[in-house]
């Protein structure tokens, strides 16, 4: 017998376990966390991504507006590419950028022959949405890494991994998560060119900032920590002690500037030909866009607004509902904690009175492109002003402030407040809440013993917290069939043949209802008025049934009473019992785990009697620990959650 071969089966194993042993070795107990965490975040995100089955289309708007536009473009001829007026890769809509547009036209594309043809892309489109958000958990820990230390990298990635915004967010295609991911991306390279100056970290980072601009126009202020991260690196304050002389800095510096300008000139440009090719329309909604957010164009849909406060509003919605309370408070408190982070205390009183206060001001007073061009250099200004006040080991975070602050400040004196629009800087709250908290647990290091087991036990609840809230919101919501379904299923079994069924214009419809009904519509947006009323009194004095898919219009409309006298004297009559409606049927999904469920309250706010629900309820379980926390906002519920009422005549 060959001595080789006889050899083998002994030698082969030991190689084997030799090989295993080294990869054991070189793997750090960091990476194995890093990747359990990518791992729960992406379950959390892919888990129930067909919420909505049952429904006809997305009873996301957002999300169904852009995927009827997917389906609208196609590859033009060499020759029609530059024909703004007949290219089929013109979107001719540009309420958000072509972008996240083009790229799921080339994910659908590709699957296609997977899916079969005719194949409803919703899923599809939200596994994209899921797996950027998964994408954003690693560039957290990246920006902590390098911003801080592993630990809080690891930290804000958990955190970012279990927050039910982002878990939510995920579930619908509607930008946000893309958005989110490159914007933190982007940071993480700028953070590299603030430290090394290289062309290839800048490169890269212009490539994400472009592309960032070109998913959503809101995205255009993370031009200023692009041109801070290079200006930090010729100064020497990226918190790395400085390289090479001054003049090779410079020379550095404006190579890779040039560079990263360059690449992100070409990338937007290929993302989004038809902002230049179609200017005009480009503008157009752009500008459409920009007057919504300001509340100078009234929809319907951002009445809801109507008295909230700036800022206040955000910081209470996001930190109740998107984090909840213990990582709200730590995410918020982190904010502040890093702003004075290294400075003398006096430093850091004055750079909140320059830096943020009075960029505040500004838009309080006006939100006027100029307004909002001055309250962005105020703010900027102020925070790189204060890089020689802080000790070497803070700089870093001075660059993500510079797209922190700014963002914040425009975004929370907009009159429109939906949550999501603040996706972008969620992990950095995250990231800045993990410091904080890492902070407090080094101070008891030596000799504030007391204060490191507060530390420790303050990480623990925020963790866990966060983490029971995130699987409440996936069981309680994504775990079920959606209430507008459940809803309908009650309708065609209960209502007779030929049953006038009356809902609410301006809103969802309950899907797959039998269709020998009749159905009206309830046209209450519209102002008061004798012809108004008229014709509510008519289409209720003949309906059998009266739907609410939501609270978008009861939950807005009684708090506009100078609008809306009439018809919010008709809400309370109602939901009291006045008007011969009765309610026959409620369904409700609340996030909800281990017999606790967090509820929101769609009465309180706009001041109406909360009808006779008790014997309409659906699947509710009544013993369950019930946690009442307000008000939600209106898109944070009724898109996959709704509370679907049914009055009967």
């Amino acid at each position: 017998m060959d001595a080789n071969q006889n050899n083998s089966p002994s030698s082969e194993p030991l190689a084997s376990s030799n090989a295993v042993g080294g990869f054991a070795r070189r793997v750090a107990a960091w990476q194995v966390l890093l990747a359990l965490i990518v791992v729960a975040g992406a379950g959390l995100r892919l888990y129930g991504l067909a919420w909505d089955m049952g429904f006809g289309h997305s009873p996301h708007p957002d999300e169904r507006a852009i995927l009827d536009h997917v389906q609208r473009i196609s590859l033009p001829s060499p020759w029609e590419f530059f024909d703004a007026e007949n290219s089929g890769w013109n979107p001719r809509w540009f309420n958000y950028g072509s972008f996240p547009l083009y790229l799921l036209w080339a994910v659908e594309g590709i699957s296609g022959p997977l899916m079969g043809e005719g194949a409803d892309i919703r899923v599809l489109a939200r596994a994209v949405s899921a797996l950027a958000d998964v994408g954003t958990i690693v560039a957290a820990f990246g920006i902590g890494a390098l911003a801080f230390d592993r630990r809080t990298g690891l930290l804000a990635a958990a955190l970012t991994a279990l927050a039910v915004v982002h878990i939510q967010l995920s579930h619908f295609f509607a930008v946000d998560t893309l958005q989110a991911l490159l914007a933190i991306a982007a940071l993480y390279f700028m953070l590299r060119v603030a430290r090394e100056g290289k062309a290839r970290d800048s490169a890269l980072a212009g490539a994400l900032v472009a592309l960032g601009i070109a998913t959503k126009a809101s995205q255009l202020p993370i031009v200023a920590p692009f041109a801070v991260a290079h200006v930090m690196f010729l100064l020497g304050m990226s918190g790395k002690a400085a390289e090479g002389a001054f003049r090779e800095r410079l020379r550095m510096m404006m190579r890779a500037g040039a560079v990263g300008v360059g690449v992100g000139v070409a990338a937007f440009v290929a993302a989004q030909p038809y902002a230049f090719l179609d200017w005009d329309t480009f503008i157009r909604h752009v500008s459409e866009q920009s007057e919504l957010l300001r509340g100078i164009r009234d929809y319907p849909y951002t009445r809801q607004y109507a008295d909230t406060a700036p800022y206040w509003y955000h910081i209470r919605q996001l930190g109740l509902w998107g984090y909840g309370a213990p990582l709200g408070i730590a995410a918020w408190g982190g904010l502040l904690y890093v702003s004075l982070r290294g400075m003398p205390l006096g430093a850091g009183l004055a750079y909140l009175v320059v830096g943020w206060a009075a960029p505040a001001g500004i838009l309080l007073v006006s939100q006027s492109i100029v307004a909002v061009g001055l309250a962005a250099g105020v703010a900027l200004v102020a925070l790189v002003a204060t890089l020689p006040l802080r000790d070497e080991r803070t700089r870093p975070v001075v660059l993500l402030l510079c797209w922190v602050a700014p963002f914040f400040l425009i975004t929370g004196a907009f009159h429109v407040k939906f949550m999501r629009y603040l996706l972008p800087i969620a992990p950095l709250l995250a990231l800045f809440g993990a410091r904080m908290l890492f902070d407090l647990w080094d101070a008891g290091a030596e000799r504030r013993r007391g204060l490191r087991v507060a530390a420790g036990v303050a990480i623990g609840v925020v963790v866990v917290a966060t983490g029971f809230y995130g699987l409440a919101y996936v069981n309680g919501v994504y775990g079920g069939t959606h209430t507008a379904v459940r809803a309908a299923e009650w309708l065609n079994d209960s209502a007779a043949d030929g049953a006038n069924v009356v809902k609410e214009h301006w809103e969802e419809s309950l899907p797959a209802l039998n269709h020998t009904f009749n159905h009206e519509e309830l046209r209450l947006y519209e102002d008061d008025g004798f012809g108004k009323t008229t014709e509510v009194a008519h289409t209720l004095s003949r309906a059998d049934y009266l739907i609410f898919f939501s609270n978008r219009l009861y939950g807005t409309i009684p708090r506009l009473p100078e609008r809306y006298p009439i018809t919010g004297r008709y809400y309370r009559e109602l939901f009291s019992g006045e008007l011969g409606y009765t309610p026959v049927r409620v369904e409700t999904a609340y996030p909800e785990l281990l017999g606790v469920r967090f509820v929101d309250d769609t009465f309180g706010r706009p001041g109406l009697p909360e009808p006779a629900l008790a014997a309409a309820r659906g699947n509710e379980d009544e013993g369950a620990l019930t946690l009442d926390l307000g008000y939600a906002d209106e898109s944070f519920s009724v898109y996959d959650h709704p509370k679907v009422m049914i009055f009967r005549n």
